[in-house]
């Protein structure tokens, strides 16, 4: 930022036009108003040359009466010179202060302007440090993240493993239990299944008699023996039936409901073993909807819930 310096001119006598008393005692009405003086000088003058005239000429009373007022002429006139004089000082001097304040105030602008600038480049530097502090933060942050994700992942995976691993755990378990390959369906346990839709989640319903032999829980298990869904506990319905509830993969869903075979095996646990289900579909179709009082409720739904659970996001939900 450049600063332009403050000239300071030292105004003389000679000078014409330079400040403002100068330029009125140059300007053209200085001259009429020299003359109005010379005017009222002149006689004076003439009086006092008469009066020293007098005073040389005759020295009687009136000699004495023109040297008086020739010398209280002369006095005056002294006195007035001396008198413009110091006005005139006094003027300079006044005008000398005024300008030297006027140069004092515009250094104090000046120095301001500078300090303010410097101020100004100083908040830049800081806010600058500031922002390569925040980018710096940033980016370990983000490389943090980026880390735990990757360690999130690898989790994901090993547990993956691990519920594949005791699956097939449970699995030999079982078969060494049984003494068999596959169940027979003698053993097997019936089931009736409706389903039901809840918003974009779908929801199978599984009921069966309530013996001494009833289930505990049901679980859900793929072709690779991974299980992918366990019911809760059992509610005992009105007609003293017990019901199951479980949040399956989609593909069953789809495959119930178009009666097709389905590719998961669904087990029950009776203590201490798991047993295979037998299903037999109710045509049972519900749906949650809620009034215009908030209140919700359970209504038939006959539409095709195939084209309702292939609608939903994803093709497989999460455990229950």
């Amino acid at each position: 930022m450049g600063v332009i310096p403050l000239q300071r001119v030292r105004h003389s006598a000679k000078s014409v036009g330079e400040c403002r008393l100068c330029a009125e005692t140059s300007s053209p009405g200085a001259g009429v108003a020299s003359m109005a003086q010379l005017r009222h000088i002149v006689p004076l003058a003439v009086a006092a040359a008469l009066g020293m005239g007098l005073a040389f000429a005759d020295r009687g009373p009136a000699g004495w009466l023109g040297g008086g007022m020739a010398a209280g002429i002369l006095v005056c006139a002294a006195y007035v010179w001396s008198g413009r004089r110091d006005l005139v000082r006094s003027a300079h001097a006044a005008h000398a202060s005024e300008l030297r304040e006027l140069a004092e105030e515009a250094d104090a602008r000046v120095n301001a302007v500078v300090n303010q600038f410097e101020w100004a480049v100083a908040d830049f530097a800081k806010l600058r440090q500031r922002l390569e502090d925040a980018e710096t933060t940033a980016q370990v942050l983000t490389e943090r993240g980026r880390e735990r994700e990757h360690q999130n992942e690898q989790l994901v995976r090993q547990i993956s493993l691990l519920r594949e691993r005791l699956a097939e755990i449970a699995m030999a378990a079982s078969l060494a239990q049984s003494g068999k390959n596959v169940a027979p369906t003698s053993e097997a346990i019936v089931f009736a299944w409706g389903l039901h839709f809840d918003g974009p989640r779908a929801r199978l319903e599984l009921q069966t008699a309530a013996t001494s032999e009833s289930p505990t829980r049901l679980r859900v298990m793929d072709r690779d023996g991974q299980i992918v869904a366990v019911s809760g506990m059992a509610v005992v319905t009105a007609d003293g039936n017990l019901e199951f509830q479980l949040e399956p993969p989609l593909d069953l869903i789809v495959d119930l409901d178009e009666g097709r075979d389905i590719n998961f095996a669904i087990e029950a646990l009776v203590e201490p073993e798991w047993k295979p289900v037998r299903l037999r579909d109710t045509g049972r179709r519900t749906r949650s909807v809620v009034d215009v009082q908030g209140r919700l409720s359970r209504v038939s739904d006959m539409a095709d819930a195939s084209l309702r659970a292939a609608s939903t996001d994803g093709r497989r939900s999460a455990l229950n």
